[in-house]
């Protein structure tokens, strides 16, 4: 199960960095949402979808690639959901995905946190 979550998280990470929002759309759940703890921030996919449409269109979507240090997969018993820990070498931020599997892997949340949280499935 974990195989296949990494080969969904691949396809959706390079979604997002080639701007391709309509392939983010098939792996992100239809409430995902993004958290940004410390400006005290939530973007709903609907938001963001057209920003990085705009953004696209006028050539300005350059996001940058974090400096992981290591990623832990925390699955829950059935392994129908997981918690996706990433920390980064050069920032006290932590970045978490929260992905379900119903049928396929979906991502309901990514959250960047400031400090490290444990957070149980």
């Amino acid at each position: 199960m974990d195989n296949q979550l990494e080969h969904t998280r691949d396809i959706w990470v390079n979604a997002f960095f080639t701007g391709n929002y309509e392939v983010l759309a098939q792996y992100e759940d239809e409430h995902f949402k993004v958290v940004y703890e410390q400006d005290g921030r939530i973007e709903s996919n609907f938001t963001r979808y057209e920003k990085i449409a705009h953004a696209v269109k006028n050539g300005v979507w350059k996001p940058q690639k974090p400096n992981v240090q290591s990623e832990d997969y925390e699955f829950n018993r059935d392994q129908t959901a997981c918690l996706v820990q990433i920390y980064l070498e050069d920032e006290s931020t932590v970045i978490q995905e929260k992905w379900v599997y119903q049928e396929d892997w979906k991502i309901i949340e990514l959250r960047f946190c400031k400090v490290r949280q444990d957070i149980k499935l």
